[in-house]
């Protein structure tokens, strides 16, 4: 019982850190477009982008660490645990340093790269560097996550989150408020939320394992080969990830202009709102997965792989047919002061639905994931990946240039392909490898799915009878529409005994 509470606590807190971000991303986008421009946004989570390339080059120490610190340590084995607690900590330190001298020789000839107006040179590289910086902090902060994942408490860094994103949401409205509009801006926030996040997380680590300091004397190459060969498949998986959704920003610069640029890195923000979302339940379900296969071995990972999957569906499919059915009037009031015109808006909807469906795909496979690394079985998974986004750049490419598609090439291809990827070839491996039935994931997959459809078309009826004016009325329709909707879900997605259990587990002590 004390696991499933855990379980529900960490899902409570990782839906208040999705809550708190999406109101952060809807009421401070329009506000920065309006101080900066489409074109100056547009940067911002371009080097975003440029940090997630650098990244890479820590991903294969640091995918793994928090699923060994937690075997060892569910395991008893304390002693092991630190030392690959310790080693991942000065790792980290030397990597730490390599970025911050690499990234500043990129952006000192950042101008040489992509292109970026006369004018914003300067603003764009200051942009880049505290990026970068951001990144390096959050590197050190990386083995102190451990803490909680280890002892299935994610809830805790998911409160970090949000002190984090409400400190850096107040900086931003102080600094575009009280002082002339920079690009920059937006990067100083970001750093000072890494710092928030790192010191937050060094005291739950301090409190949750303790006796665990880094010290030298645990530092163990072999513990970094053993790390390494075990990420080197989640680094490739990661690099492939990049190539299908991390260049579209960077395809739209070298091909098309900044400016269509910038629309699609507004596009964006909606469905990257839940793709963060995600990202935080990612590793609650890693976690929890993680746990039960160091105690209950491969008995237990089926099960609870499909619950997983349940609870995303339930959580996610009514806001998904809710941005499907009234994303254009949401666009209309949300941009009402960016001047854009009504063929505009249609373009950004579009490409908001575009993306909106890679994350669809994502969000009903997203358990499976974690599935590969509990089994730390993600070789197969990573090669499929990267062929599938070798496929998806090339078709990206050849389309932009020889058809007339163009913003639209760049956000649809990667949808294509990784969804036919994630949402079939993905799947069926997983079954294998836990030597279950090929449509085990299938079948739950292909449900969600439909109760979307089902959903979708009862939000379209009810909107033929709604008015959309003002924010009032907006979020009255949206509030009544998403009551029916979770209604709806209820008896969908669950069965008895999952929804009795549901409202036994929240009203329970």
């Amino acid at each position: 019982m004390k696991k499933k509470n855990n379980s529900l606590i960490n899902i409570i807190a990782a839906l208040i850190t999705f809550i708190v971000q999406m109101f952060i991303s809807f009421w401070l986008s329009p506000f920065i477009i309006s101080k900066l421009g489409e074109e100056s946004y547009g940067f911002i989570n371009l080097a975003n982008n440029f940090v997630s390339y650098a990244s890479l080059i820590a991903v294969a120490i640091n995918s793994m660490a928090s699923r060994y610190i937690s075997l060892e340590y569910n395991s008893a084995r304390f002693e092991e645990a630190k030392k690959y607690y310790s080693t991942v900590f000065w790792a980290n330190c030397l990597l730490f340093v390599i970025i911050i001298i690499c990234s500043s020789i990129i952006v000192q000839r950042l101008d040489c790269f992509i292109n970026i107006s006369p004018n914003l040179v300067a603003q764009v590289k200051i942009t880049f560097m505290l990026s970068f910086v951001n990144m390096g902090v959050s590197l050190l902060g990386t083995v102190y996550t451990a803490a909680a994942f280890t002892t299935n408490k994610m809830h805790l860094n998911s409160l970090i989150q949000i002190i984090a994103n409400v400190g850096k949401s107040f900086l931003l409205l102080s600094l575009f408020t009280f002082l002339p509009a920079k690009i920059y801006y937006f990067s100083i926030a970001l750093l000072t939320a890494g710092l928030i996040t790192l010191i937050g997380n060094y005291i739950v680590s301090s409190r949750l394992l303790v006796g665990f300091k880094a010290q030298k004397k645990y530092f163990e190459l072999k513990k970094i080969v053993i790390l390494v060969k075990s990420g080197v498949w989640v680094l490739i998986s990661n690099v492939s990830n990049i190539l299908l959704n991390g260049f579209d920003l960077l395809l739209s610069n070298w091909f098309i202009s900044s400016t269509i640029m910038g629309r699609l890195s507004l596009a964006k923000q909606i469905p990257y709102a839940f793709s963060s979302a995600l990202g935080i339940f990612s590793n609650i379900f890693a976690s929890s997965l993680t746990l039960n296969f160091s105690k209950e071995g491969y008995k237990s990972l089926v099960q609870e792989a499909k619950s997983q999957l349940k609870i995303l569906s339930f959580i996610f499919t009514v806001p998904y047919a809710g941005i499907i059915v009234f994303g254009k009037p949401f666009l209309s009031l949300w941009l009402k002061n960016a001047n854009y015109t009504s063929n505009q808006l249609n373009e950004i909807y579009v490409l908001m639905i575009i993306i909106l469906l890679d994350i669809i795909v994502s969000t009903y496979m997203y358990s499976i994931h974690s599935v590969f690394i509990a089994l730390d079985k993600v070789k197969t998974y990573s090669i499929l990946l990267f062929c599938a986004s070798i496929i998806s750049v090339c078709s990206t490419i050849f389309l932009v240039k020889y058809t007339s598609l163009g913003v639209f090439a760049i956000a649809g291809t990667s949808t294509v392909v990784l969804g036919i990827t994630h949402s079939i070839f993905i799947p069926i491996l997983a079954s294998k490898l836990l030597n279950e039935k090929r449509d085990v994931f299938l079948r739950v997959e292909l449900k969600s799915w439909t109760i979307l459809f089902v959903i979708s078309c009862v939000f379209l009826s009810i909107r033929a009878f709604m008015t959309f004016n003002d924010w009032f009325s907006f979020f009255l329709n949206v509030i009544l529409a998403g009551s029916i909707g979770y209604i709806m879900s209820l008896f969908l997605v669950l069965d008895k005994n999952e929804r009795r259990m549901i409202i036994t587990r929240i009203f329970s002590d």
